[in-house]
């Protein structure tokens, strides 16, 4: 026995000096002489996992987990071979052994939480790999992985925190590469172009790097660098990254004026098993290129394979099996008018009250805030939640009630409103610092009217409005994430009765909290920026800039994201290309469709000619 504690601390000490070939000729000899030794299996299975055998250490690890059954070491060890062979399953069931087994480590709640990621069940791999988390905040790969799961469940404040504590100079190729697109996700645009640059200035046949790179840029609306990157990549050589590949090449080509070359990409990739949410993402990018070749039946078939793709996606991303309902804040209405009182200014130190952009999705409020972002005294808040973070911690309150908004509204004290105030504007710091009065771009803000009249009493707000076919139509072709849009989109009938709700809601609590609102149609915008522009500014107690007629141009420089399915439309000129785009959808408009929404068309002063 002597012998072998002395092979087996010689082989340790091979592998700690990088000697792994030495180790597992050592452990050979050992097993040859002693073939059910599970500590000689375990070391030699670590030798080959360094020379990169991962399925060889498998095989030696599955002998050693038999011989020796009750061993949650070898469990974890097994687990994680798996991982290496993406024998996901394997290493799921690998990890609940070692846990059946009373492992309370972060090796195995991380290896676990690993396994939940590749198997989609992304709420199960986010509590495994949040406990990894708190227990070893300090461990790179702990918290890359837990960053990977927040980033599936498209938590993307907490996303940024977790990866701000990143260290970044301990990183190897392939964590950079994890990190950089974490950062693309978070918002964090620079920092993943820097990191890209240097990955492919390391190894300029980095595809996976290149690949990600083209799409950040092409959503930075950066085309010509996009095509630069992806260009020299063959389909050939990016197999095993099929799906984002075609994804990005098809995106560039749509966006260089090529929807054939677009749909070539798309076509074989669409035949393979694939991720739901990949799907989605590639049905929704065939729909585009259809619609721009004026196939509507096509795009039509195409969106409603994205929708159900969406769909199982969303659902992957929930504790359990029961959807949300959509729009059911909605319920969160009051029932008598508000008290004059609320009139009143709020005695605090902060800037003034904000103006508030909203209208129903695709409505026009991107073309409308690029243009007030573009006026010397105005800053803009795009699309950040800022206003709902302050409501949750109204909501938080012991005495608080949604069935009862009236009474929880008028409840709140003087120092609740304050600290209310302040949450919202360091919400909004951390995305802004406004040096001008803000401008708060959410569209479905106009669904929290009570809480920013109670809040916000001195705001101003501006409602855009489009005609509600074709607000229906583009909200129906957009990808809006999986935040539950995926539902309340996912058909024209389901996105008119959206878009009905949320209208006759804000219409019924404008009777019941006053506010002032200056209205415009994206319509009349389009045809006379102009006139309609220095109209809204007037009311805004501002005078119209010369740069806001051009502010297109100032878009296309713009090095941060912007927050919006039409972030491709931003950087063209003012036109009324989306104008009556509904009409050559109009026979997928059912009647039941139709008559949802007529009360609307009628009410804002459209047409249906």
């Amino acid at each position: 026995m002597a012998v072998v504690q002395i092979q087996l601390a010689q082989a340790l000490d091979y592998l700690n000096r990088g000697q792994p070939r030495q180790a597992a000729a050592l452990m050979r000899q050992l097993l040859e002489l002693t073939p059910d030794s599970v500590q000689g299996l375990q070391v030699l299975a670590l030798a080959m996992a360094q020379q990169g055998e991962a399925g060889t250490a498998r095989q030696l690890l599955d002998r050693a987990t038999r011989l020796q059954p009750q061993s949650s070491e070898l469990w974890i060890n097994l687990g994680n071979a798996c991982l290496e062979c993406r024998d996901h399953a394997g290493a799921d069931l690998a990890f609940q052994r070692a846990r059946a087994l009373g492992s309370q480590t972060v090796a195995c709640w991380l290896g676990q939480g690993l396994a939940c990621l590749a198997l989609h069940r992304f709420v199960e791999a986010n509590d495994w790999l949040a406990r990894a988390f708190a227990t070893e905040p300090d461990a790179d790969d702990v918290r890359l992985a837990y960053a990977q799961s927040l980033s599936e469940l498209e938590r993307f404040d907490a996303l940024v925190q977790c990866l701000d504590g990143v260290n970044e100079a301990g990183l190897n190729a392939e964590q950079q590469r994890v990190l950089a697109w974490l950062w693309a996700q978070a918002g964090r645009e620079q920092q993943a172009l820097a990191f890209y640059r240097r990955l492919l200035q390391q190894a300029p046949g980095d595809h996976e790097s290149r690949i990600r790179l083209a799409l950040l840029l092409e959503r930075l609306n950066r085309i010509p660098e996009a095509a630069t990157v992806i260009d020299p990549i063959e389909p050939e050589a990016a197999a095993s990254d099929a799906g984002m590949f075609a994804l990005a090449s098809a995106r560039v080509s749509r966006r260089l004026g090529d929807a054939g070359a677009a749909i070539a990409r798309l076509m074989p990739v669409l035949s393979r098993e694939l991720p739901a949410a990949m799907r989605a993402q590639l049905q929704f990018e065939l729909a585009k290129c259809h619609d721009m070749q004026g196939a509507v039946d096509d795009a039509m078939a195409a969106l409603a394979h994205a929708h159900d793709a969406a769909g199982a996606a969303f659902l992957e991303r929930l504790p359990d099996t029961r959807p949300p309902a959509p729009l059911g804040w909605l319920q969160q209405r009051m029932r008598h008018p508000a008290p004059v009182s609320w009139q009143a200014q709020v005695e605090d130190a902060a800037p003034v009250d904000p103006v508030f952009l909203v209208g129903f999705p695709r409505s026009g409020t991107t073309l409308l805030e690029r243009m007030l972002d573009a006026h010397p005294q105005l800053d803009v808040l795009d699309e950040r939640p800022a206003l709902e973070v302050a409501i949750e911690q109204l909501r938080n309150d012991a005495h608080w009630r949604d069935s009862d908004l009236d009474h929880s509204l008028a409840a709140l004290r003087p120092a609740q409103i304050v600290q209310a105030r302040q949450c919202y504007w360091s919400e909004v710091r951390r995305h802004v610092q406004p040096q001008h009065r803000l401008v708060d771009k959410y569209p479905l803000t106009m669904t929290r009217l009570p809480y920013v009249a109670r809040l916000f009493p001195q705001s101003d707000w501006l409602l855009l409005l489009r005609h509600p076919c074709d607000c229906v139509l583009s909200c129906h072709m957009q990808a809006f994430g999986m935040n539950g849009g995926a539902l309340a989109f996912a058909s024209l009938e389901s996105t008119a009765r959206t878009y009905a709700a949320v209208m006759a809601w804000w219409e019924a609590q404008r009777q019941r909290v006053p506010v002032r609102v200056h209205v415009l149609r994206y319509e009349d915008l389009v045809h006379d920026v102009p006139a309609r522009l220095e109209a809204l500014m007037g009311f805004l107690s501002l005078s119209m800039a010369p740069e806001q007629l051009a502010s297109h141009r100032a878009s296309a420089t713009r090095t941060r994201r912007i927050n919006t399915p039409s972030y491709a439309q931003v950087i063209q000129p003012v036109n009324a290309n989306a104008i009556d785009r509904w009409k050559r959808y109009r026979a997928h408009f059912s009647d039941a469709t139709l008559a949802t929404l007529a009360p609307w068309v009628e009410r804002y002063g459209y047409r249906w000619d």
